[in-house]
């Protein structure tokens, strides 16, 4: 017999119809954010991954054996930023057995005294680990960008490359005059005892006593400076280091014939020195760099604006009290 179905049971089959579909559609809402989510977090995990151990990936230079040359950049103004990177990538060269020399490529004109000692000490405990390290100079590695070199066993210049500028500076400007002028009479505050304290302020003149206090402790970091060459160098140098240590820039010639660099030579004779060094045969070399994030990535690019100058406090301490510097400023 056949079953009769009321008419009645339409409707309400009807109006459980959208709810589902509505019930559905949200489900696959859910499903696809959840998707998106994982998929930017398994990019990010991705090149994590790729980007090797501890903040630093691996660029790839020229394929080789098992056995890797690590390239360490040294570029640009040295800085806190700067100390970091090695740092960070110093840390990655020990965790990765696969790494037996390394080369320190050096395209900088120095920067503040204590920030270039930092990374001098850093690479000299990789040296201390095993790593032999050859430096490799690029258009221009002075002061500072020398004084982190000295922890190469062998120095390239490239034919156009500058460097020297052996010594320390504390460049600043004197305002008392202008101030005069504009009527503005500046008053520091110091405990009875601290009579040194605004000493080298802008804001303050710089008398023969003054001048001479500051060009004392200029002279100890110097004396360091010299100190760093002549351990670094050793036999290899020259020339009296008073010939050299005068804050001249030298030509890669020059150089060599003070004994300043080993040799004249691009990156590749560098590395190839540097697996020398390290008994390997056909190494990949590797450069190490920071790592990129999930944006760049996937070609994410913050939009063009006008260019901002933005005073920070930062900036005005800066200003007010200037660093010892190991920088060249031809």
């Amino acid at each position: 017999m056949a079953q009769d179905v009321s008419p009645s049971h339409a409707p309400v089959q009807r109006g459980r119809f959208w709810p589902i579909v509505l019930l559905l559609l949200l489900i696959i809402s859910i499903a696809g954010n959840v998707f998106l989510i994982a998929s930017f977090t398994g990019i990010h995990v991705l090149i994590r991954t790729l980007g090797g151990i501890g903040g630093v990936r691996y660029v790839v230079v020229h394929h080789g054996g098992k056995s890797m040359v690590a390239i360490i950049p040294v570029t640009g103004l040295i800085d806190g930023s700067a100390v970091d990177q090695v740092e960070a990538d110093v840390r990655a060269i020990n965790k990765n057995s696969r790494i037996r020399a390394v080369v320190v490529r050096v395209d900088s004109p120095g920067g503040a005294v204590t920030d270039a000692d930092e990374i001098y000490h850093n690479l000299m405990k990789l040296r201390g680990s095993g790593h032999p390290i050859v430096v490799s100079m690029g258009a221009i590695a002075a002061s500072g960008g020398y004084y982190v070199s000295m922890a190469g066993e062998r120095i390239f210049a490239e034919p156009t490359t500058i460097t020297g500028s052996i010594g320390v500076m504390l460049p600043g400007f004197e305002l008392t005059g202008l101030m005069k002028k504009l009527g503005i009479r500046p008053e520091f505050l110091t405990s009875s005892a601290a009579v040194w304290k605004e000493a080298g302020s802008p804001f303050s003149e710089f008398t023969p006593a003054v001048k001479s206090y500051l060009q004392n402790l200029l002279n100890v970091d110097d004396a360091r400076f010299q100190h760093i060459v002549i351990l670094g160098r050793g036999k290899a140098l020259k020339v009296p280091i008073t010939t050299v240590a005068n804050g001249k820039l030298w030509t890669a010639s020059q150089a060599l014939h003070y004994g300043l660099v080993d040799k004249i030579g691009y990156i590749g004779a560098a590395c190839h020195q540097a697996a020398k060094l390290g008994g390997i045969y056909n190494p990949t070399i590797v450069r190490l760099e920071e790592p990129i994030d999930v944006l760049s990535a996937i070609g994410v690019k913050a939009p063009i604006g006008r260019p901002v100058v933005e005073i920070s406090p930062s900036t005005v301490y800066s200003l007010a009290c200037p660093k010892f510097e190991y920088l060249a400023t031809p």
